[in-house]
């Protein structure tokens, strides 16, 4: 076994070499035309630390044409070679030069690196008959961002201005959608807005499919087809108004494709089931025994979130935004910013006093409780259903929440300077990230410890808090009540219930958070099928145009 698990740690090591050469940021600009062109301007903040030259291959284009590339720096203009580029040149030679060159279905744009070290770029070029004329609506399925990068990027944001000279582009006029990676699409003050939620993987693209009603565009290219036609074809294998099921296929056939091959698959599947399951980048290593015995990251429950949802080595489709809401509203109840009442109707129910005008200095903290105050309706008072149906009616607001409690968690780890660079963490921040599963393994195991002391008991609520973040509070509380049923009634006391009724809110409060959550995806996922913005799929976009494999640096 141990020879196997070596010869699968060299097939990983190999596959997965960490590169130095950093993008940190992608911001592309794409300017419509009346006659369907765009032109196409993207800022690149990178790092580059060996090789000669940048390159952005773009492919199936059809009837398209790309040109007019222009390549600038701190406002210094590269010199156009045109569509002569000679890729065999030294970094000297290629210094402050930029060309295309033309392959047999589509271009590579190149430009030197000039140097080592960090820069930011700026690359403009025309494509013409981006937006296509179909038989129902005009539009198009195209690839900005492709796989393949040498060093994906950190963060990624499309926008998508109107130049036409015609009426401004609303849901009633415009549709959109987005696959490839993990984001948001929308129509935003008369723009199309595509930006990623997490940074890119090598398998990570960015594919915007947009259709404009007739009359907003003369395209210059025709397609004998519908748009519905090449629609139904991108949302093939796509997460829209399924479960996340054809996501994980499409991740798979990627691997399968670009990855490395079904040893990769296999090896994968060994490794986590051994428990090498986490990013050596988030924690300082794949496998995590060890226990924690008090809060992590000093009780911040951004942070910890943070580093659960980003710490997976492999896919696995689990998040703690559930966890982390009900987290909040449990530490709410426990600190007293909210009363619990037993609900007279069914004693099964539990309702939540949200009367309080609550001190809570973060802001993302305190948009989560104005939330559940506004569901609570003109009583103040959370009854059974209405935080799970308020949700339903404000499901935008909803599923960007913990978009926001995303960015506030990495922004701790930030201030903290727990990053060597984008989101691996040097060895305090792997530290301080291992103590966020060491604390679950120790409250997982609890039972187990035979050093259990007092000073521990007094600090269930942390405790209870972060056991509903890790979705283990039923344990926990369970736990703590056989072993400590004095303890524990005092807990239920500060809070105003019995024990009884305390252990009753734990469950509550799990699932009205979990079913909150799943109504808003599913009320988005039902208007994003539709093309009224919303989440962008991993999965999906099958029939696009542009892109390809590969780009960065070489």
């Amino acid at each position: 076994m141990r020879r196997i698990l070596l010869c699968v740690l060299a097939v990983f090591a190999g596959t997965f070499a960490v590169h130095a050469q950093q993008l940190r940021d992608m911001d592309i600009r794409v300017v419509l035309q009346h006659d369907g062109s765009a032109r196409i301007t993207q800022i690149w903040d990178a790092t580059v630390v060996d090789g000669t030259e940048m390159y952005i291959p773009i492919s199936n284009l059809g009837e398209m044409t790309v040109s007019d590339l222009a390549v600038s720096e701190n406002g210094q203009a590269y010199i156009n070679e045109g569509r002569d580029w000679d890729v065999d040149r030294s970094l000297d030679g290629k210094a402050g030069r930029c060309g295309i060159i033309d392959k047999h279905n589509g271009v590579e744009l190149c430009w030197g690196k000039t140097s080592y070290g960090p820069h930011v770029w700026t690359v403009e070029y025309t494509v013409t008959g981006l937006v296509q004329s179909f038989t129902d609506a005009d539009g198009f399925n195209f690839m900005f961002v492709n796989p393949g990068f040498d060093a994906p990027a950190q963060h990624v944001k499309v926008t998508i201005l109107n130049d036409t000279g015609g009426p401004e582009w609303t849901y009633d006029n415009t549709l959109v959608w987005g696959f490839g990676s993990y984001g948001d699409i929308e129509v935003v003050s008369g723009a199309i807005v595509y930006e990623s939620s997490e940074p890119y993987s090598r398998q990570s693209s960015c594919i915007a499919l947009v259709r404009f009603e007739k009359g907003l565009f003369a395209p210059t290219v025709s397609r004998n087809m519908t748009f519905d036609e090449l629609k139904d074809r991108a949302l093939e294998d796509s997460s829209y108004g399924q479960n996340g099921i054809f996501e994980q296929v499409f991740l798979g056939l990627f691997a399968l494709l670009f990855g490395g091959g079904i040893i990769m698959i296999i090896s994968g599947i060994v490794l986590s089931a051994l428990g090498y399951k986490y990013k050596k980048s988030m924690y300082g290593k794949t496998k995590i025994t060890e226990w924690w015995r008090e809060a992590p990251m000093g009780g911040n429950l951004f942070a910890s979130s943070f580093v659960l949802d980003n710490g997976w080595r492999f896919p696995s489709g689990q998040s703690s935004s559930k966890g982390l809401i009900g987290a909040f509203f449990l530490r709410w109840i426990l600190d007293g910013k909210v009363k619990v009442q037993a609900d007279p109707d069914n004693a099964k129910r539990v309702n939540l006093d949200f009367s309080r005008e609550p001190d809570i200095r973060d802001d993302v903290e305190l948009a989560l409780y104005n939330m559940a105050r506004e569901a609570s309706g003109s009583n103040y008072l959370l009854e059974s259903g209405e935080f799970e149906r308020w949700s339903e009616r404000n499901f935008k607001k909803m599923t960007a929440w913990p978009l926001r409690a995303k960015a506030r968690g990495q922004g701790f780890m930030q201030d903290h300077r727990y990053f060597r660079h984008g989101t691996t963490t040097n060895d305090d921040g792997a530290r301080e990230a291992c103590h966020v599963v060491e604390f679950k393994n120790f409250l997982n195991d609890f039972t187990l410890s035979k050093e259990r002391t007092a000073n521990e008991v007094g600090l269930w609520k942390d405790y209870l808090v972060f056991a509903q973040l890790y979705g283990i509070a039923d344990k926990v509380a369970s736990q703590f009540q056989k072993l400590y049923p004095k303890e524990f009634q005092e807990v239920a006391q500060s809070v105003g219930v019995d024990p009884n009724v305390m252990m009753r809110t734990i469950r509550v409060n799990n699932n009205m958070s979990a079913s909150a959550i799943n109504r808003a995806v599913s009320k988005q996922q039902a208007g994003s099928i539709r093309g009224t913005g919303g989440h962008t799929s991993f999965g999906g976009g099958g029939g696009f145009s542009g892109g390809g494999f590969g780009g960065g640096g070489r």
